[in-house]
């Protein structure tokens, strides 16, 4: 069975990484796609709520705070055991925290990978982050983690129905997708297209590729990829808002309000006034 003995060979080699080198569990947790329809009182007041809840799942779980925001959390574990339980804690608690009136900003994602020797603290944040801002699933761990975490519980596996773990191929081409989409995404010329030849895999290769990861068109992909960073823009008051449409890759100003519109369900310039 050579696909059984590739998959030995592959958790082996992970296992020979991870022991001997010590390493953490660094998680990345991200509310904003659930807070651009918040007024400004209630987004405080849900802020508050999430701080208080993600601090009372740390202290459970021995998890430490590198950094925050109003829209991330950088936090550190010393065992990937922690780390998805937090996560699954965070998750469960998160539906208290949101508004009651409007259940369908009711979002959170989360991310975990691993640190050792063979990967610094910044790669494995960077890896933790793409995986909370383009996976689809709610919680995404990378394949180190589930290794770390079978080694740490003997008779007990991840729960793959409330967790996706990324295959280690999954997990390269999210870096080799996101590496080149940094460079060239603000470009108004780029299109999906350009992909297949740039990453080096037919367009079928790169339309499933992508679809099983983000659960969109690789065109889809790369409008909401810009929209989401429109958020950045609008919300750090970077420009006026027809020169941010400019700046993110948009030719058409009025075309871009339309598609940030659709994809929040407010205007530039509404999301604008409540959040600056």
């Amino acid at each position: 069975m050579p696909g059984h003995k590739s998959h030995i060979t592959s958790v082996n080699r992970r296992l020979s990484n991870l022991d001997g080198s010590k390493h953490h569990a660094f998680m990345v947790i991200e509310t904003h796609d659930c807070l651009y329809r918040l007024e400004a009182n209630q987004f405080n007041l849900f802020s508050q709520k999430l701080r208080n809840g993600i601090s009372n799942s740390l202290r459970k779980f021995n998890g430490s705070i590198l950094k925050q925001n109003d829209n991330s959390h950088f936090i550190r574990f010393e065992s990937a055991s922690n780390a998805i339980m937090c996560a699954l804690k965070i998750r469960s608690n998160f539906k208290y925290i949101t508004p009651k009136f409007d259940r369908s900003i009711r979002q959170l994602n989360i991310g975990i990978a691993v640190s050792n020797s063979h990967l610094s603290d910044d790669k494995t944040i960077t890896a933790a982050t793409r995986m909370c801002d383009i996976v689809k699933e709610q919680i995404v761990a990378s394949s180190a983690i589930e290794t770390l975490y079978n080694m740490e519980n003997k008779h007990a596996r991840i729960d793959k129905t409330s967790i996706r773990v990324l295959k280690p191929s999954e997990e390269q081409f999210l870096n080799k997708l996101m590496d080149y989409i940094r460079t060239v995404w603000s470009d108004p010329t780029f299109i999906s297209t350009d992909l297949s030849e740039n990453l080096g895999y037919s367009k079928s290769q790169i339309y499933r590729k992508i679809k099983r990861l983000t659960g969109k068109t690789p065109t889809a992909f790369i409008r909401d990829f810009r929209l989401n960073e429109a958020l950045g823009f609008i919300h750090n008051r970077s420009d006026i808002i027809s020169k941010i449409a400019l700046k993110i890759g948009f030719r058409n100003p009025t075309y871009f309000t339309k598609c940030f519109k659709d994809r929040f369900n407010i205007l530039p310039s509404k999301y604008l006034q409540q959040h600056t």
